[in-house]
């Protein structure tokens, strides 16, 4: 499995909700044309007499006050793969040896040689054996009187747990004689077990069997640092938007396994956003690397809180589409609107002419598309322009506050996109699928003047080396 995938699909949920279309103003009928007669004026605004204060109501969020996301990776691991990267790397002659002494009965010769590789997985533990076999002859006076054939078993264990350091390692290797050794000297009058000579030999040789194969056990830290350096980047993507992942800590869950594949879970903590607009103020996130935490109960599937940050100029503008303000009987379209949600500049025509300013307190959502204002209201004084005319300022905040501000994911659409694309991003390497259980809308509020919303998605990814 190629380690950059893993960065990949950190952001794969962002990146693929980028490219889906919003379609919150597309299914909006357009509304019945109003005649630009501007029969009835608003009078104009005495600006020494009006504050044009902003509506100090409005609710204001911050990126700590969204929840953290877990993005929950499944990871398995050939264990036909591992067994045979192990083939290539572990010694097939075991222990040997040419002049053991055996006293009055001469010297004893030895060799054992490892059979293939068998891997399985025992509750969260990776279990390798391999069956040993011997051949030992007693000899004296230059030849070989007798002989036998041991038999034994070398079997390491290997957590399916990775230390703080992101490091595996072993925690035994165990030789167990299956077929002892005897030979007979002197005419048969004397029998010796060489049993435990070749126990002694194959107990030295265990640590080094046991350092051939932590030597193939993978160190990821330094791979996983780069990785996190990558993770806190800013992407840009295009039309001056960018995606912003933040991560915060990784966990790592119980391991499991089956006859075929080793299963690991990973836990990423971050806080993803995607920036319809970027500022000069993004930068990478200097987090160091924190050390891998153990989360018994990770959760097979995790919940993403998406924040989709809109510019402080979204709601003006979605404001000049279409939106009418019915004065009773008397209509008028925004031909113009400006300002943040705090103080809006909306400049009417049609039969009602001339220019109102109203602020927001918050934002919500309108559908799984786009997002609305709420509790708007006049600035100070402007009430009092209206009535003048003939008109209720009452009647302002219904029309606006139903105009969608459309935003650039299709949340909808997040159940099919998702695995498609994760499927397109398998190679010879690695199979990568995505299930998404759920798409939907979370919460809406503003940062400062900018609408943020938050969808929650709910899924996870599998990867399975190749």
């Amino acid at each position: 499995m190629r380690p950059v995938t893993f960065a990949t699909l950190a952001l794969i949920v962002l990146l693929a909700a980028c490219g889906a279309k919003g379609g919150g103003e597309a299914a909006r009928p357009p509304p019945p044309p109003v005649a630009d007669t501007c029969a009835t004026r608003i009078p104009p605004r005495d600006d020494a007499s009006s504050d044009g204060g902003a509506n100090e109501n409005a609710t204001s969020t911050s990126t700590s006050a969204i929840p953290r996301s877990l993005f929950v990776v499944h990871a398995e691991v050939p264990l036909a793969g591992i067994a045979k990267a192990l083939e290539g790397k572990v010694p097939l002659r075991v222990a040997e040896e040419r002049d053991h002494d055996l006293g009055r009965a001469g010297h004893l010769e030895y060799t054992v040689d490892r059979g293939r590789f068998t891997v399985r997985v025992e509750v969260d533990t990776l279990v390798v054996e391999s069956v040993l076999q011997g051949r030992a002859q007693a000899c004296a006076k230059g030849r070989c009187y007798a002989g036998c054939a041991p038999e034994a078993r070398v079997t390491a264990k290997v957590p399916l747990h990775l230390g703080a350091d992101y490091k595996l390692r072993t925690s035994e290797v165990r030789v167990d004689v299956t077929k002892p050794c005897e030979v007979r000297a002197l005419g048969g009058l004397l029998t010796i077990d060489v049993t435990p000579v070749l126990r002694g030999a194959l107990a030295q040789q265990s640590r080094n069997v046991q350092a051939s194969i932590d030597r193939e056990l993978p160190d990821l830290r330094p791979e996983v640092a780069r990785l996190w350096t990558e993770l806190g980047k800013t992407r840009e993507l295009p039309l001056g938007m960018c995606v912003v992942l933040a991560p915060e800590e990784i966990t790592q869950g119980p391991a499991t396994g089956n006859p075929v594949n080793a299963r690991l879970q990973f836990g990423l903590f971050a806080r993803p956003e995607v920036r319809v607009k970027c500022g000069s103020s993004t930068s990478p996130s200097t987090r160091a690397l924190p050390a891998l935490r153990d989360d018994p109960a990770l959760p097979r599937v995790g919940d993403v809180h998406l924040a989709i940050v809109l510019p402080d100029d979204a709601p003006a503008r979605a404001l000049e589409r279409d939106v009418i303000i019915d004065f009773g009987g008397r209509r008028s379209r925004i031909a113009k609107a400006s300002g943040a949600v705090s103080a809006l500049t909306l400049d009417l025509a049609g039969e009602v002419c001339g220019d109102v300013r109203v602020s927001a307190s918050g934002v919500a959502w309108n559908d799984p598309q786009s997002l609305r204002l709420t509790g708007t209201a006049p600035l100070a004084l402007e009430s009092d322009r209206l009535a003048s005319a003939g008109l209720d300022a009452a009647r302002i905040g219904p029309a606006i506050e139903h105009a969608p501000i459309a935003l650039p994911i299709a949340l909808t659409a997040l159940p099919s996109t998702l695995p498609e694309l994760a499927r397109a991003m398998s190679d010879d390497h690695v199979s990568i699928a995505v299930t998404v259980d759920s798409a939907q809308p979370e919460s809406a509020s503003l940062r400062g003047a900018e609408p943020v919303a938050v969808a929650l998605l709910r899924g996870a990814v599998t990867l399975v080396a190749k």
